[in-house]
């Protein structure tokens, strides 16, 4: 269908407060042509009806770690963007080439290539060991040169390596993520990175804390204009990895059975409950902080870290909606973070976030209403991506067709290896 009208009950642009009724988006090839009410409508032009639904702009998820077995996942879950943030170089520029030539394959990719980190990395096919600061000067040289769209420096770095990879990456006019747990986000807000991950390095966010201690570094924030990007879905599936409704989500469907298996080998299961404890009790006042840190006016993106565990790609997106309006934001505020705020985030603000003539046809259709109740975000109708119509049956098709090939990619050899070295630690004794 090179040029057709999708007719919802109504329409949302990624950045009002309201939605639109009797309101149409003609869609021409990749791009949408027009909004226009639906009573001008052209009366030859091809028509999909969308009774009940509301029309919004593509989601995207600002932080995912890619697997091309999963592609269909994130286009029936209504995410037609992706931001990797931490990948195999060569794999990751191949799989975004190969998306972009091909919209139903899977989403749009961001990229950053490897996630830069010292010289005793945890992840060794998704992330570079250092060895000190001018090495990690090169790799951001050698990753811009080959295109990448972001630098993301990774959790083992030194002070020094963090800045040094801050200052390249800002001398070559690349934006630059840090998931910074081995620095305090105070320093790192002085470094002159751009975007934090997981609320890792927030100190007074994992804890019980008054407004004051949390405008003290929200103030930092605000100063340097930082982003923040929660992932809180993450930390709520390490802290309830025991949790039965987890097991019993019908979304893990589209996960590939070897997936499955190492998900439930993650050492998660095994260690001492502490360990999970940590993270029940940090959620509420994670949540506690991202409300105020959103009602003071930080930029919140949103992410999941998809496929860590228990993290479907896509759905697991719709978990941290409903986990930022658990925290007190309102839906349509969580859906911009989604939307038309992480188009900004991620530098492609002016081809996606937005349903508005002129921008990528990247749209999903939702049965009722997510801005009033975001619970209605996974009745997922249909995904526009770059004008190619997509419906979740055909999609799963095609996902649990996938399901007879072995699975090798760079992130998911990270994982088995990860989950193996955890049982021998386990058996040998140790800390896994």
């Amino acid at each position: 269908m090179k040029r057709y009208a999708l007719v919802p009950d109504r329409i949302w642009n990624g950045v009002s407060d309201e939605v639109e009724a009797d309101t149409s988006v003609i869609v021409d090839g990749e791009k949408i042509e027009a909004i226009i009410a639906t009573n001008e409508l052209p009366p030859d032009i091809e028509r999909l009806f969308l009774d009940g639904c509301t029309l919004i702009p593509g989601l995207i998820d600002a932080h995912v770690h890619y697997c091309a077995s999963m592609g269909s996942a994130y286009l029936a879950a209504g995410v037609t963007t992706v931001r990797d943030t931490g990948c195999d170089l060569d794999w990751i520029l191949d799989q975004r080439e190969k998306l972009a030539k091909d919209p139903k394959l899977g989403p749009t990719i961001v990229c950053c290539g490897f996630a830069l980190d010292g010289p005793k990395g945890l992840w060794h096919h998704v992330c570079r060991p250092h060895a000190d600061a001018e090495a990690i000067r090169e790799s951001v040289r050698e990753h811009v040169d080959r295109g990448v769209d972001a630098i993301k420096l990774y959790a083992f770095l030194s002070p020094e390596m963090y800045l040094a990879g801050s200052e390249e990456a800002h001398r070559l006019g690349m934006f630059v993520l840090a998931h910074n747990e081995s620095v305090p986000a105070e320093d790192i807000l002085e470094m002159g990175i751009d975007e934090t991950e997981h609320q890792s390095g927030y100190r007074v966010a994992w804890r019980a804390a008054t407004e004051e201690e949390d405008d003290a570094l929200i103030d930092r924030f605000m100063q340097h204009n930082h982003v923040m990007d929660p992932t809180l879905v993450v930390w709520d599936r390490i802290g309830r990895v025991f949790d039965q409704s987890i097991f019993q989500d019908g979304r893990r469907k589209w996960v590939h059975p070897e997936y499955l298996m190492l998900w439930d080998r993650f050492p998660y299961r095994s260690q001492e409950p502490e360990r999970r404890l940590r993270f029940q009790r940090a959620i509420p006042n994670l949540k506690r902080f991202l409300r105020r840190a959103h009602e003071r006016g930080v930029t919140v993106a949103i992410g999941t870290d998809a496929p860590f565990l228990h993290l479907v790609p896509g759905f697991s997106l719709h978990d941290e909606l409903l986990m930022y309006v658990d925290a007190g934001i309102r839906p349509v505020d969580a859906l911009r973070s989604a939307t038309s705020i992480n188009a900004k985030v991620l530098g492609i603000d002016s081809k996606v976030g937005r349903t508005q003539a002129g921008f990528d046809a990247d749209l999903t259709a939702i049965k009722g209403n997510p801005l009033d109740r975001m619970d209605d975000i996974g009745g997922i109708v249909l995904t526009v991506h770059k004008g190619a119509v997509l419906y979740p049956k055909e999609l799963l098709e095609t996902t649990l067709f996938s399901f007879d090939r072995p699975l090798d990619d760079p992130i998911v050899r990270d994982a088995r290896e990860y989950v193996d070295r955890s049982a021998v630690i386990n058996r040998e004794g140790g800390d896994g």
